[in-house]
């Protein structure tokens, strides 16, 4: 009786321990327009990411994160704005809401007992949410030292920290977003002559897709040129490495204060984009896969893996929650990612959906991508198993016609399911 008294006592005690078990902190940096293929342990070769590269070599990564789209050409604005609320792109509240009742990442984490702090750039994002944070600093693009600044603003919260509450950083910089100007040594790590451009670079875009002649696509003359190109991808690639070396100092600070252990580290961005002319083209306002965000998650029960899965930014919402053991609200629409980054699922969705304005629609899976430019009734069909670069559209191949009409199908089932305004495809 006295053994079984002592085993039911170390029980409870045991049990009270994991109850008292504090929360893991959350380091979420999110970049400005980055592309998925600029982290050099992820295959570029040319990008100097070495903070990064750590982060990838101790984390799980994902190679399909796809911001869900925009109906206005900043499209960062309602991609963070997806981000902060769970809220698919039909669903979202006006990034330029004053008020929002609905939950918010800030919101539910100081309901559950965090120090939540937000650094980044005030305009296009979602700044009633920003408000919600417990520390709210907003710093606009300074170019050189946009990254810096935002960093140092971590770093003394990081050091004045009390460790009574976990913490929740959401650092959300203008970096890499043009104008692209980098602190001088990062511009000296990259020779614009030996910089490669993409297997997709074309002088300008094949045909009309709507919006050409948007601001982003004005940064740069048309018809494209290498030698102009490969300048801009090189500005594009010091921003990197600085924002990359900013991360460091930060994760230094963690390590620092002892926290690294119990500490969730994930890094993206709001969305990719096509500098350098994939497919003649320089900004975000199209649905290629150059749209595509990096996706890497550190930390206390994240394996080192990677995945093809296809996921939203939106979806980190639920994942955060999960990693953290914070009760995700009701009523969100990402899917948490944790099954995969645990291998339990292999995949959180069969196909996935993105939209621009009234003038692109996509679609894909696994395997295929549809493209639809509703003002000029044009589809572009690839298949990204074989041509990852989408260089060779399939779309006019009777070969592929049942193809064609599958995926026109699903991408007309896509738009009702998300609620897209637009006509739908027939």
């Amino acid at each position: 009786m006295r053994l079984l008294s002592l085993i039911v006592l170390l029980t409870l005690a045991f049990g009270s321990r994991l109850t008292a078990a504090p929360k893991p902190n959350i380091i979420f940096l999110l970049a400005d327009d980055q592309r998925f293929d600029t982290i050099a342990a992820l295959g570029n070769p040319e990008i100097k990411t070495p903070n990064l590269d750590k982060l990838v070599g101790r984390g799980f990564h994902f190679t399909n994160t796809y911001c869900q789209g925009s109906m206005i050409p900043a499209v960062c604005a309602p991609s963070r704005t997806m981000i902060l609320t769970g809220r698919s792109l039909f669903r979202i509240p006006n990034p330029q809401a004053k008020t929002y009742d609905g939950p918010t990442l800030p919101g539910i984490f100081d309901a559950a007992g965090y120090a939540t702090l937000h650094v980044g750039k005030p305009g296009n994002s979602f700044r009633v949410a920003h408000q919600k944070f417990a520390k709210n600093v907003e710093i606009a693009h300074q170019n050189a030292p946009t990254a810096q600044k935002c960093a140092d603003a971590v770093i003394d919260f990081v050091k004045a920290h009390d460790g009574k509450k976990p913490f929740f950083v959401y650092l959300a910089p203008s970096v890499p977003h043009d104008p692209r100007v980098a602190p001088v040594e990062f511009h000296k790590l990259y020779d614009p002559a030996k910089i490669t451009l993409s297997k997709n670079f074309m002088k300008q875009h094949p045909f009309d897709n709507g919006e050409l002649n948007v601001r982003d696509e004005k940064l740069a003359p048309v018809p494209r040129t290498e030698d102009e190109m490969r300048k801009h991808l090189a500005d594009y690639y010091a921003c990197i490495s600085a924002l990359d070396h900013e991360l460091g100092r930060v994760l230094a600070a963690v390590a620092e204060a002892k926290q690294t252990e119990n500490t969730v580290v994930v890094f993206t961005s709001d969305q990719g984009l096509a500098v350098g002319g994939r497919h003649g083209l320089m900004g975000k306002q199209n649905l290629y896969e150059h749209f595509k965000s990096p996706l890497v998650v550190a930390g206390p029960g994240v394996p080192k893996g990677k995945s093809d899965a296809l996921v939203y930014l939106f979806d980190l919402f639920p994942t955060l929650c999960d990693l953290t053991g914070v009760e995700v609200p009701k009523g969100g629409e990402g899917k948490s990612l944790v099954p995969v980054i645990t291998g339990k699922e292999t995949k959180v969705r069969d196909h996935l959906f993105a939209a621009y304005k009234d003038v692109q629609r996509m679609v894909r899976d696994g395997q295929w991508k549809l493209i639809w430019y509703p003002k000029v009734e044009r589809f572009q069909l690839f298949d990204l198993s074989a041509d990852p670069d989408e260089v060779k559209d399939l779309s006019g191949d009777k070969a592929h016609a049942k193809k064609l009409e599958e995926m026109r199908a699903l991408l007309a089932r896509e738009q009702k399911t998300w609620g897209d305004t637009a006509p739908l495809v027939k």
